[in-house]
C-alpha cells in the first residue's frame, strides 16, 4: 500500500493548477509538479493515476464551487430568471476559465457525452429546485429542456443571455 502523505493532494491540486494556467496544458508535466511539492513523481500517481485525471480533478474542484455558487443564488432567487441568470453567469464564467485548456485538450472529447448528461442533469436539478421553491410546478417538466439551453446559451459566444432571459420571461410569467 502507497504511503499516503498530509496535505499532498491538496498541495499537488494547487501547484499543478497554477501550472496549468501559466503554462497551458501541453506544458503541465508531473515532473515540475513534483519538484514544486518536493515530492517524487511517483508520489503523485498515488493520487492521480494520470495527468488528465489530475486535470480533471482540478476542473471538478472548479465545477464544485460554481455549483455551489448556483445553490445558494438560486435559494435566493426572487423569480425564475432572476435564478436562470445566476446559472448562466456561472456557467460563462467557468466555461472562460478553462476555454483555452479545452482546446489544448484533445483527450476532453472521448469524455464529452457523459459529462454533457451529468452537467445537464445538475442544472436541472437546480432549476427544479428553484421553481419548487418559487411554487412554479407546472414547469418542472421544462427543467431538463432548459437546463440544455441555459448551458448551450452559456456556451455559444453568439447568444446573448438578453435572448435566453426573454424566453424564460415568456415561459414563466
Amino acid at each position: 500500500m502507497p504511503k499516503l502523505i498530509p496535505d499532498a493532494k491538496a498541495k499537488i491540486i494547487s501547484i499543478a493548477k497554477k501550472q496549468l494556467f501559466e503554462n497551458g496544458y501541453a506544458g503541465l508535466t508531473l515532473r515540475e509538479i513534483a519538484d514544486q511539492c518536493s515530492l517524487a513523481v511517483g508520489t503523485i500517481y498515488n493520487y492521480f493515476p494520470s495527468k488528465d485525471m489530475l486535470v480533471a480533478s482540478i476542473m471538478a474542484e472548479d465545477w464544485h464551487k460554481s455549483h455551489k455558487n448556483m445553490q445558494k443564488s438560486c435559494k435566493t432567487a426572487s423569480n425564475v430568471e432572476q435564478g436562470v441568470r445566476v446559472i448562466y453567469k456561472e456557467i460563462c464564467d467557468y466555461v472562460q476559465t478553462y476555454e483555452k485548456i479545452w482546446s489544448e485538450y484533445k483527450g476532453m472529447l472521448n469524455s464529452f457525452g457523459q459529462r454533457h448528461v451529468m452537467l445537464r442533469s445538475q442544472l436541472s436539478d437546480l432549476l427544479s429546485a428553484l421553481l419548487e421553491r418559487l411554487d412554479r410546478k407546472e414547469g418542472m417538466e421544462l427543467c431538463p429542456l432548459l437546463a440544455e439551453t441555459v448551458l448551450a446559451g452559456a456556451i455559444q459566444k453568439d447568444i446573448d443571455y438578453s435572448v435566453l432571459s426573454r424566453m424564460v420571461n415568456r415561459i414563466f410569467s
